[in-house]
């Protein structure tokens, strides 16, 4: 199971640190330009077995470059544009002037996790924006540079009302999982969470798991002290309910990075 927004403020990156000690997270997705990127990356030294993987942020976030390398990505206060639907359509629309821009602050946002002690296990992307036609190819390949392995390739379920999401993002998964191949990156057999976003609780968790096929399956989550969505994500990833029905389906909790990351499928579990 993987937490994301790790670093993006004090509060949520105390709630990963929390998920990860006291329930069923094992691993966390770094922003590299949050407010709380210190705090993220000394919490993480102090918990060697949490794979930390680079959260890549194009929209929504503070980027990491000094605002005269980016001038085309970012306002006058450093922060990338705060949708990701209409930073999406502006990159592609303008490609030709941006894509150095966009090249040059996705190096620098591995640049900073590493320079500061902490080798990505795996890379996804702030509100996904990584899986734009644009941007997974720069993504990947800056990944595979730095020998990331993973990469999250997240999927909409029809199951759980997302039929919007589930056409978009199949379409746009189908690209993406063999661009990760070609550049040798490995992807989860599966990515739950997209179509529950802001709506994770302990009772969908259990009923997911009841669900889960065999193979590699990831859940995403955003615990946050700071916000009621985010406190019933935590209290999920922390129920004693959910580690129970973990043990009784004798699923594998395995970390990006870890022993399990070099198993072949063929267990329910993996990178969760």
């Amino acid at each position: 199971m993987v937490a994301d927004d790790f670093g993006r403020t004090p509060g949520i990156t105390r709630a990963v640190a929390e998920a990860f000690d006291r329930g069923i997270v094992t691993a966390a997705s770094l922003m590299a330009g949050g407010e709380a990127f210190a705090e993220a990356v000394a919490l993480a030294r102090a918990r060697p077995s949490l794979a930390v993987g680079l959260h890549a942020t194009f929209c929504d976030g503070r980027a990491v470059l000094p605002t005269d390398r980016i001038p085309g990505l970012v306002d006058g206060d450093g922060r990338l544009p705060p949708s990701a639907t209409r930073a999406g359509m502006r990159y592609w629309r303008e490609r030709r002037r941006l894509l150095p821009e966009i090249a040059a602050e996705i190096a620098a946002q591995f640049d900073r996790a590493e320079n500061a002690g902490l080798k990505a296990t795996h890379v996804d992307g702030h509100h996904h924006l990584h899986i734009h036609p644009l941007l997974f190819g720069l993504v990947c390949r800056e990944a595979a540079r730095r020998g990331v392995r993973w990469v999250r390739i997240p999927a909409g379920n029809v199951r759980d009302g997302g039929l919007g999401e589930w056409a978009v993002f199949g379409m746009l998964g189908g690209l993406n999982r063999r661009t990760a191949r070609r550049l040798g990156l490995r992807t989860p057999d599966r990515v739950h969470g997209l179509s529950r976003t802001g709506r994770i609780d302990a009772s969908y968790v259990i009923e997911l798991l009841g669900r889960l096929r065999p193979g590699w399956n990831e859940l995403f989550v955003h615990p946050d002290l700071d916000t009621e969505q985010g406190k019933r994500e935590l209290d999920a990833v922390t129920s004693p309910r959910v580690r129970d029905r973990i043990a009784d389906l004798g699923i594998a909790l395995v970390a990006y990075g870890r022993a399990g990351g070099d198993a072949r499928p063929g267990t329910t579990g993996g990178p969760s």
